[in-house]
């Protein structure tokens, strides 16, 4: 496999952030905790650099490869939807670790449901689900819309305050990953995605992944591309 990537035409070599610099930056905050253990978080922290890799990847094709209008839409698409994916597994650790993530004492052992039912002329039927109380609570697993008003209302980023309110748009969008999800007939990815999109999600990754929680970290320059001069 190629180390090494090029344009038509061209000599110039390039290539995004290598796979262990990466790491060594996601490393100096996703280390095992409760509720996190090796087991988790080595995985996570190696899905997160391949993630980022190749998002990096995405961001030179935006930049230096002449696209058509849709071409060009879409690779912002895929930049937005693998930016957020970043972003949502990031703050589902962050929750965690900070002590605000959800636990239930309650776990489904099985749903029953009744013979539907007439009432005048609506129908009805009943649903019945049985839980059993754990000995000890479990992690509950929390949607990308319950972690970002976790991380904002908690204040778990620090500071970056105009940062909480990209992040609520970049929820919208991440949801544009359902080809089927149509509100409208105007409702399409050549209408939802363009260079402001683009932008938002770039001040979100930079904006979380050089943030306090990564402190320790030497790395933070690997992500020089995703600042606006």
């Amino acid at each position: 496999m190629t180390n090494n990537l090029t344009l038509k035409g061209s000599k110039e070599k390039w290539y995004p952030a290598s796979i262990s610099n990466l790491e060594s930056h996601l490393n100096s905050f996703i280390v095992p905790i409760l509720g996190f253990s090796k087991d988790k978080t080595y995985p996570l922290v190696k899905n997160l650099a391949y993630t980022l890799q190749y998002v990096e990847f995405l961001y030179k094709v935006v930049e230096d490869l002449n696209l058509s209008d849709v071409l060009h839409k879409q690779n912002i698409k895929s930049f937005v939807i693998h930016g957020a994916a970043v972003i949502e597994a990031i703050f589902q650790y962050l929750v965690v670790s900070s002590g605000h993530g959800s636990n239930t004492e309650w776990q489904s052992i099985n749903k029953f449901s009744s013979n539907q039912y007439k009432i005048g002329t609506d129908s009805f039927k009943n649903d019945t689900e049985i839980f059993i109380k754990l000995a000890s609570p479990l992690p509950k697993e929390m949607t990308f819309d319950q972690l970002t008003k976790k991380v904002e209302a908690k204040k778990l980023l620090g500071s970056v305050n105009t940062l909480y309110k990209d992040i609520s748009q970049v929820r919208k969008l991440r949801n544009r990953v359902h080809l089927q999800g149509i509100d409208s007939a105007f409702d399409t990815d050549y209408n939802n995605f363009d260079n402001a999109k683009f932008e938002v999600m770039r001040r979100v990754l930079h904006g979380v992944l050089t943030s306090s929680v990564f402190g320790k970290s030497s790395h933070a320059k690997l992500f020089g591309y995703l600042a606006h001069s």
